[in-house]
């Protein structure tokens, strides 16, 4: 009899536990309500609770998303490279290592020193280039967005050369400055715009590194020449129709540490004008960098993929990434790179790249970089060299755009986030939006439950700790504001399902990000957490992994102590790390 009565007693448990977890799965948050617990005068200060965290949470500096640039130096697919390529059989084999962090941002510059087009095969000791068509196609699958045409060997094959060069990248959406088919067309800002920050870039070539009839005329292709007047109107003109205004010069001593007198005076005399920064070539070796009035100049970021590798030096090159928001630059990173096998871009090892970056002559700080070390089961942690132009403050995302197809009906439904309401369109039909006693702060359309489809991922602030149904030990709701994560799927009869919700999340999440970071095939969900004593402003004291275990998140891992922000994701050779800034 005993025995029945424990049993009648655990499935009548498990029948509650049952209730709880299916009300709040079906629980209706699109309407407003807040908790109906209690008083009319507890209802009131819950919303006067809300409304007074939504003042606070509007007064925190807001973020956009930004936009990211990547800059590399020198890239021919000539001599050696091309028989290099063709020996592997494989044309993107130079950037195989490297495409991963080439395409994780957002914007990605080169100086394309070939023409491609057709011809005969250039031996290893001409100093004509030519490359074949395809390089085309091989430089777009890597990332690549614009590149600067204006150097000594884009117009080695003449104008059939330059136009065959133009009609490739056209056709695969690759924008080019400083060259055209006539002098208007060479000297003319290239705009490119991404999530609503306009850039324009102008590419000058100098006078002392070319011939004269490879500038660009009035009725002949060619390159834009190093005009100081001209560039300076250009700039102007740029400068009333972009955000930023980035200039490309080709000049310089080859295989010399530091600019001549024509590299500085032209970039000067650039950011003068009104130029937010310049980036160098030509040297063929990693040059010194200079701040000037505030603002950057890279003298030469050296061969990217270039046969020179008679020389250590012009077998280094630099990757330079710029953080980009409306109100300026935030950061800049730098990411030493070698060629390896003559052409194949490899991240430098550590004493390399300490060597490489020792010759931008420059006080930097640092960023942590955290990689999951197989033999040991656990993170370990690398340094990289940073500028850090802003405050560190963890990321206050106030819009943000995204598209993805979730319910896999081949159209992509558009998720846009602004002051705290996520809104979903398909089609532009009106399809969902969280509810207005919610602030979300950022969301990610990532496979987070490892189930194979796509889920709608929430970071958000609501009060209650509960749903419609708590469990029956809990004697009252904590009504207060906390910091939740929510998951939904969205399914195929255009609604959107609660997968899992959290109760008031212990510490909140200032940042989140999503990937598989310990190589286990299964993604992860990598966080900044804050404390709840910083008003609602979430400053990093932590970087946290938590793993998905069918019913929630269980941690794996946690950092020291620190000031933490700007969490990022990178990739490189099929491998995922998390990077994050950090000051003492």
């Amino acid at each position: 009899m005993k025995g029945r009565i424990v049993w009648v007693i655990l499935f009548s448990v498990l029948g509650i536990f049952i209730a709880i977890f299916e009300s709040d799965k079906v629980f209706d948050f699109s309407v407003l309500s807040f908790s109906k617990d209690g008083s009319t005068n507890k209802q009131e200060e819950v919303k006067k609770n809300f409304l007074t965290f939504l003042e606070q949470k509007k007064k925190i500096t807001s973020v956009d998303d930004g936009v990211s640039l990547i800059a590399v130096g020198d890239i021919s697919y000539s001599r050696g490279v091309e028989r290099m390529v063709k020996a592997k059989g494989d044309i993107n084999y130079p950037f195989l290592e490297i495409k991963d962090y080439l395409k994780n941002s957002d914007l990605v510059f080169a100086n394309l020193e070939t023409p491609i087009t057709e011809g005969r095969e250039i031996s290893d000791f001409e100093m004509v280039f030519r490359s074949n068509p395809g390089t085309e196609q091989a430089l777009k699958d890597a990332g690549f967005s614009i590149m600067s045409l204006a150097n000594n060997h884009t117009p080695n094959f003449g104008e059939r050369g330059l136009l065959d060069t133009f009609a490739c990248l056209d056709r695969v959406n690759i924008v080019y400055s400083g060259a055209g088919k006539n002098n208007e067309e060479a000297d003319a800002p290239v705009y490119i715009e991404r999530k609503g920050i306009r850039f324009a870039f102008l590419s000058y070539n100098d006078f002392d590194v070319v011939p004269a009839y490879y500038e660009a005329s009035e009725n002949r292709a060619g390159t834009a020449f190093m005009r100081i007047e001209k560039m300076n109107e250009n700039v102007k003109k740029a400068k009333e129709n972009s955000d930023f205004v980035i200039i490309s010069m080709h000049s310089g001593t080859e295989y010399v540490d530091n600019p001549n007198n024509s590299q500085i005076n032209f970039a000067h005399s650039a950011i003068d004008a009104g130029a937010d920064m310049v980036i160098g070539h030509h040297p063929h070796v990693v040059q010194t960098v200079e701040e000037y009035k505030g603002k950057f100049i890279f003298y030469s970021l050296g061969n990217f993929v270039f046969d020179q590798s008679w020389s250590q030096d012009t077998t280094e090159a630099l990757l330079v990434k710029i953080y980009f928001t409306k109100n300026g630059i935030s950061k800049i990173s730098f990411l030493p790179v070698v060629s390896d096998n003559l052409v194949q871009v490899k991240v430098a090892d550590r004493e390399e790249a300490k060597k490489i970056i020792t010759r931008l002559k420059l006080s930097l700080d640092e960023s942590f970089l955290y990689f999951w070390n197989n033999g040991k089961g656990d993170f370990e942690k690398e340094t990289r060299s940073v500028i850090y132009q802003k405050e560190l403050v963890s990321k206050n995302i106030f819009s943000k755009e995204e598209s993805a197809d979730l319910d896999n009906d081949s159209v992509l439904e558009k998720y846009i986030l602004e002051n705290g309401v996520i809104k979903v369109f398909e089609m532009g039909n009106f399809i969902w939006q969280s509810p207005v006693d919610w602030w979300v702060d950022d969301f990610a359309l990532v496979d987070s439950d490892n189930s194979g489809n796509l889920n709608l991922n929430l970071s958000l602030w609501k009060e209650g700790n509960f749903g419609s149904s708590k469990p029956f030990w809990i004697k009252e709701n904590d009504m207060s504001i906390k910091n939740h994560f929510f998951i939904y799927e969205f399914s195929v009869d255009k609604e959107f399902k609660q997968v899992w919700s959290s109760s008031n999340l212990a510490v909140p999440n200032c940042e989140f990000k999503i990937g598989d970071v310990d190589m286990d095939g299964k993604n992860d969900l990598i966080v900044i957490e804050g404390s709840y004593l910083d008003d609602f402003s979430c400053k990093g004291n932590y970087v946290a992994v938590w793993k998905w275990n069918s019913w929630g998140f269980s941690n794996e891992w946690r950092s020291e102590s620190g000031v933490f922000s700007n969490l990022e994701l990178e990739k490189n050779n099929n491998e995922t790390f998390f990077t994050v800034d950090f000051s003492r």
